[in-house]
């Protein structure tokens, strides 16, 4: 189904009106417009405002599209041609880039949004960052941020951290000193977030070290360490821990963060943390067969790259095999 049409010398006609400059344009496979890239002024009326679409390229914010949309012809997300105050649930707030839910509703704010290159660095898009404060209830802090994310009805979704920044949280297992960022739940309550620094969590099958060493910090809708709406622990992942499970028909089955190795010279290194998700009878090792409570055992060891197996420390401390 067409949400286009392609006027002469340069203008195309969309949902949302005519744009004009534009210099290029991409289709999904089913002929619906996708994009747009423009190199003259436009003005669209969204749910945040009246937005400029970008129509330069500098050194800092390298070309790409201007608008984007959905085959249904309404505005994914529009980058912003200087940064400005735009509309969203929390008021008004500065952004580069902001996109949208196909009904209309701002779904993301990216206060800047500049392309790393060996031209423009990280640091170099810091200095440029401004620090916004945040009551959330589990929660008052003033940070730099990458970007908030909303539910379609206007409730934060996520706050994501800028890089290198890190904030206190407070949760039922204490204090938690939080990179990345965070994410709540529809109704306000914290959901998530990803531990700066490794913390004993006291789990139904023990003390675990919540931490993930390869946490990559894009977008914070979704965290390693999680809880449900009343606080109490729903799942984790340790890069820290391999854990041993002896079942009610005698297995005995390890599981610990995946490796790899670059090289046969080269130390193993993690390539993925261990997941453990909680139910109300036991719990699942990496999504896999869920083990109840009441009829396994389980034995929680540090774990070391390459080390899957017991050693005779391990050994001192256990009576698994016996």
């Amino acid at each position: 189904m067409q949400n286009m049409m392609v006027l002469e010398n340069g203008y195309i006609q969309t949902t949302y009106g005519v744009f004009g400059g534009v210099i290029s344009y991409d289709k999904y496979e089913t002929g619906e417009l996708r994009s747009v890239r423009l190199d003259a002024m436009n003005m669209v009326l969204t749910h945040a405002g009246e937005l400029v679409p970008a129509y330069t390229e500098t050194e800092r914010r390298k070309f790409k599209p201007s608008v984007l949309f959905y085959r249904s012809g309404m505005i994914k997300a529009v980058s912003l041609e200087e940064q400005q105050e735009v509309e969203t649930p929390i008021g008004e707030f500065p952004a580069e880039l902001i996109t949208f839910y196909e009904s209309g509703e701002v779904k993301r704010i990216f206060p800047l949004d500049g392309k790393l290159s060996g031209f423009w660095s990280e640091e170099d898009e810091r200095e440029l960052q401004i620090p916004f404060h945040f009551d959330l209830g589990c929660c008052d802090f003033t940070s730099l941020i990458n970007c908030v994310s909303f539910f379609r009805d206007g409730a934060i979704r996520s706050v994501t951290l800028y890089p290198g920044e890190t904030i206190q949280v407070t949760t039922k297992f204490g204090e938690i000193k939080v990179r990345n960022g965070l994410s709540l739940y529809q109704s306000g309550e914290l959901e998530s977030v990803e531990p700066t620094l490794p913390v004993a969590i006291r789990t139904p099958i023990g003390t675990i070290t919540a931490y993930d060493s390869e946490a990559v910090g894009l977008s914070a809708d979704s965290n390693s360490l999680t809880f449900d709406r009343a606080g109490n622990l729903l799942s984790l992942v340790t890069t820290m821990n391999r854990i041993g499970v002896q079942t009610k028909d005698d297995r005995f089955i390890w599981y610990a963060p995946s490796v790899f190795s670059p090289s046969s010279e080269e130390k193993p290194e993690v390539l993925r943390g261990l997941r453990l998700d909680f139910t109300e009878r036991g719990v699942r090792m990496n999504g896999e067969e869920e083990f109840f409570l009441s009829d396994t055992g389980f034995t929680i060891l540090p774990f070391q790259s390459g080390a899957t197996s017991c050693s005779p420390t391990d050994c001192a401390n256990c009576t698994l095999c016996k």
